[in-house]
């Protein structure tokens, strides 16, 4: 998807505020659904208003909820790939099925240190999917895939409409032979840095030191400042101080860096390229109902902020913040190396404020001229 299809495409014309998308990925859940045992889906499925809904953690961890694709049958997996792919755009399908077979390497790689340990949990099967509730048409329901480096989360909201936020995808090693997952993101917020004049970078570059990780961390809900962790989770290589995370903060509402009216035709042309890479993940209907949230907000409020080197063999650390907008990239660990890339939406995240808005709109009721007027194709015909 090029950045003029990201930027200027409309969502399909329908009776209703929606499209075919949350349709077609419910019933892809419920292919799934009705190919898994009793056992497996009282695994897989948790209530939609359990907190672990939120619980988004792309690190190796124990105790997840979920089923395992592990533990599922080959025909299973192949259905619970579907999904992922009728969610997801054919990029953003390849990415996470790259993230997740890089896990093979990457188990090589640990090998020496962790021995056989590495085996359990560099596994390109150990992503766990959950359902929050029973996929069913004409409902709320959502569902997620998250291990190593993936964390998908996708919200179906009444049939209508689909909220995909968080999206994180990783990658370690960030360059290893013909891996380099998240490049493109990479490779254009640089060619955006490089196209800045030296006043402009300097705005930008908001501290010499990146954050080791997230500068808003894995919060389930973005408060209105978040500061970075003094280093990774279970990683010590990448280390700062209190003063740095104090620079590095997040301040929801009061955007920093460069801002995109700053920037000059070809600059923001480099800017638009950067945001299309990650809003081009998901499916085009869905590319389009983001770009009509990010332009009623304000795309010319979103700032292009940086920190660390200024060259892709040093640490450095990028986001792009806006009203509706926060996607943050940071490769700082294993010299610069190690990628976390994800794309949130601060007031939509887990679709609260969709939710929100369809249960009020659902409590109101139709007015009155509507309830009066049957609809085309009623049974009042």
């Amino acid at each position: 998807m090029t950045p003029d299809d990201v930027l200027h495409h409309q969502p399909r014309n329908r009776p209703v505020d929606g499209d075919f998308d949350p349709t077609a990925v419910t019933f892809a859940a419920m292919a799934l659904f009705d190919h898994l045992t009793a056992e497996q889906r009282a695994r897989i499925v948790v209530p939609m208003s359990d907190e672990n809904r939120m619980h988004w953690n792309f690190l190796p961890e124990s105790g997840r909820a979920g089923l395992p694709l592990r533990d599922m049958t080959d025909a299973q997996r192949y259905l619970a790939h579907r999904l992922v792919a009728q969610s997801t755009s054919l990029t953003g399908y390849a990415k996470a099925i790259q993230v997740m077979s890089l896990e093979n390497v990457l188990r090589e790689l640990n090998v020496g240190v962790f021995g056989h340990v590495a085996a359990h949990f560099r596994d390109p099967n150990g992503y766990y999917l959950t359902f929050f509730d029973q996929p069913q048409p004409d409902t709320h329901w959502g569902w997620r895939l998250v291990g190593h480096h993936l964390s998908l989360n996708v919200t179906i909201i009444g049939q209508d409409r689909m909220a995909v936020t968080p999206f994180l995808l990783g990658a370690e090693p960030a360059r290893i032979g013909p891996f380099r997952i998240l490049g493109e993101e990479e490779d254009r917020a640089f060619r955006l840095l490089d196209a800045l004049d030296p006043a402009q970078r300097a705005t930008a570059t908001i501290h010499p030191v990146p954050p080791p990780d997230f500068a808003t961390r894995c919060v389930p809900v973005i408060g209105a400042e978040e500061w970075p962790d003094v280093h990774g989770v279970g990683r010590r290589d990448a280390m700062i101080t209190d003063e740095d995370r104090a620079a590095l903060r997040y301040v929801r509402g009061a955007p920093r860096g460069l801002p995109r009216s700053a920037m000059t035709p070809s600059q923001a042309r480099a800017f638009d390229e950067l945001l299309a890479s990650f809003l081009g993940n998901v499916r085009p209907a869905q590319v389009g109902r983001e770009m009509d949230r990010i332009r009623a907000a304000g795309l010319d409020e979103l700032h292009f902020v940086w920190a660390g080197g200024h060259t892709i063999d040093v640490p450095h650390y990028f986001r792009i913040e806006g009203p509706v907008t926060l996607v943050e990239f940071d490769n700082t660990e294993d010299d610069a190396n190690h990628v976390h890339a994800v794309w949130r939406d601060p007031t939509n995240d887990f679709g609260i404020d969709v939710l929100t808005e369809h249960r009020a709109a659902q409590h109101r009721g139709p007015s009155r001229s509507e309830a009066s007027t049957p609809h085309e194709g009623s049974r009042d015909e």
